[in-house]
């Protein structure tokens, strides 16, 4: 195998792994970065590097990114890594080689010094890649475990009452409120949380928000004053989700689920082929970690995009933050990967002093 970084000559080929590959489960989801590879990819940060594995004919046979972003790491920014993206083909997962791979991306790493370390995450029930990739064997990087992180698809449905309003708590759209003031909230409460993104005016005229408008802030004020926010993020224009599948029994069963969950107002499950259309929940940030408030955004967000083409909003949120507690009222789906940091010797002490109490964040549209 040769390892190289992607060119524009390499993004067809690099979109069709990334499509013949999909995620194992009982419905097996392929991502896609139609119709360019290189525009998807530019949101996950100022660096966005696709590491390409070549076979002995040329072919395009596995992948993976390294990205940088800056991130509120200990309150401060810092820039910081994301691993993801990893694929191969069967014909050569054997031949390919970990440490081949890690030894290139190691080379990148030494190369510009970006950031001290690198998040990635690894869904859970994964073995394969959980014993592979944290084994600590042949050199790779250290693997150190930070905790469960929970994506909770959130259906849109019609037949859902909605909950009581939280008390005082007027929801706006991010339109009729002063971008200046949204921006100096997202700065000054997000940085309680581990990895929040560092947000600037300039970025959203950029490929790290592309799509992201103020209009699809949704912003929570009490007494005059912003107390909450979150954003909606449709990136269906540059990445999509699409079901390539299901095990032998839902696939059996799939007609029968569907009439149940028509009966409770929930989308069908889509035959194999179709994409499924869903927004991302992106940047919630609230003060003091009010439950009731994030359940505003929530109601408010549900209330807004229920007319659209999207069957569900997506939410992720780490197993420790107290805002898990709004889904409680919202028919969701959810799976859990596991959060890692990824480092080598001269990331180590910077793994170990963050500190333990702030609570990790990470983008569900940016994994």
């Amino acid at each position: 195998m040769r390892f190289t970084l992607a060119t524009a000559e390499h993004d067809a080929a690099l979109r069709r792994l990334q499509r013949a590959q999909p995620m194992p489960g009982r419905i097996r989801l392929a991502f896609a970065s139609e119709p360019s590879w290189t525009a998807a990819h530019a949101v996950l940060g100022d660096v966005s590097q696709t590491l390409v594995a070549t076979d002995a004919t040329g072919a395009v046979a596995g992948c993976g990114v390294r990205s940088v972003r800056r991130l509120y790491v200990n309150g401060s920014p810092t820039e910081m890594g994301y691993l993801s993206g990893l694929r191969s083909l069967p014909r050569v997962r054997r031949a390919l080689g970990l440490a081949q791979g890690f030894r290139f991306l190691r080379q990148l790493h030494e190369a510009d010094r970006r950031t001290p370390a690198y998040l990635t995450t690894i869904i859970e029930g994964n073995e394969t890649a959980e014993v592979a990739l944290t084994s600590a064997r042949a050199r790779l990087p250290a693997y150190v475990d930070q905790g469960r992180f929970i994506t909770s698809a959130v259906f849109l449905s019609r037949r859902r009452k909605p909950a009581a309003p939280a008390g005082g708590v007027e929801i706006r759209t991010g339109a009729e409120i002063a971008w200046p003031l949204l921006l100096d909230f997202l700065r000054s409460e997000g940085p309680r949380r581990q990895f929040f993104p560092v947000v600037e005016a300039d970025d959203f005229d950029t490929s790290l928000w592309r799509g992201l408008r103020p209009a699809d802030f949704r912003v929570a004020l009490r007494g005059g004053k912003i107390v909450g926010a979150a954003a909606a993020w449709d990136q269906s224009a540059y990445r999509q989700t699409v079901v390539t599948g299901y095990d032998p029994l839902l696939r059996l069963l799939r007609p029968l689920a569907n009439l149940g969950l028509a009966a409770l107002g929930r989308p069908a499950l889509p035959p194999p082929g179709d994409e499924l259309r869903f927004i991302h929940l992106a940047l919630p940030c609230v003060r003091g970690d009010d439950v009731g408030v994030f359940a505003a955004l929530l109601e408010r967000v549900h209330a807004d995009w229920i007319d659209g083409p999207y069957t569900c909003f997506v939410v992720g949120l780490h197993e420790r933050d107290p805002l898990r507690a709004a889904l409680a009222s919202f028919p969701t789906f959810a799976y859990a990967s596991r959060l890692y940091l990824v480092s080598w010797e001269d990331g180590a002490a910077f793994v170990a002093g963050l500190d333990p109490h702030r609570i990790p964040h990470l983008e569900t549209a940016l994994l």
